[in-house]
């Protein structure tokens, strides 16, 4: 009976975020549509925007598989939370988390294929994200939808914008962490075998 509300509960809460879900993926596809073009005509200034990928390269060197899967996933489980969290402000923080990560995606994608090849990039992104891109939209869209909420909230509303929030949080918890630890897992020990089945790299 537990089992049913909680599936009843999913049910409800997908059905509402669908629009914004829908409104993610588009805006995901369209930051990483720029992203790849912005590289195309500005190579130099494009990689620019790869630093944050550095410094988690850079900060994974020297560590254990286990640490790496453990920080990748604190990286992303951190980042996500507060785009949920945040999307309390209108949603913008959340919508600019998942602009910029759309672009950076684009550019790095294109300088990979550029580099290595385009089945290079396939066998590097495909992997984790199936899950890890999906989790990225979703957090969005959960950040998002609080967002509107809170805009519904100071037009005098009749919503509950703490009930929202409390909402938002208990889906990420319950369903999109243990999904992202599973990304992380993917990453760490699924995608470099993959790269190296198809690359030799």
């Amino acid at each position: 009976m537990h089992d049913e509300n909680v599936k009843e509960i999913f049910r409800t809460y997908i059905s509402e975020l669908k629009p914004f879900i829908i409104f993610s993926l588009v805006m995901f596809l369209l930051s990483a549509i720029t992203g790849y073009a912005y590289y195309a005509t500005n190579p130099s200034y494009a990689l620019n925007s790869l630093g944050g990928l550095e410094e988690l390269a850079e900060m994974l060197q020297g560590l254990s598989a286990v640490e790496i899967m453990l920080l990748i996933f604190v990286n992303n489980a951190v980042k996500m939370f507060f785009s949920v969290l945040l999307g309390v402000a209108l949603g913008i923080i959340p919508l600019g988390f998942l602009v910029l990560n759309g672009f950076v995606i684009g550019i790095f994608a294109h300088y990979q294929s550029v580099e290595s090849g385009a089945l290079f990039v396939i066998a590097g992104l495909t992997p984790h994200g199936i899950i890890e891109v999906p989790m990225l939209i979703i957090s969005s869209a959960v950040g998002m939808k609080i967002g509107y909420v809170a805009l519904q909230a100071l037009r005098s509303q009749p919503v509950d914008l703490k009930t929202e929030i409390i909402r938002g949080i208990k889906f990420y918890l319950h369903w999109l962490l243990p999904l992202i630890f599973l990304a992380a897992l993917i990453e760490t020990f699924v995608t470099p075998v993959i790269i190296y089945i198809v690359s030799g790299v």
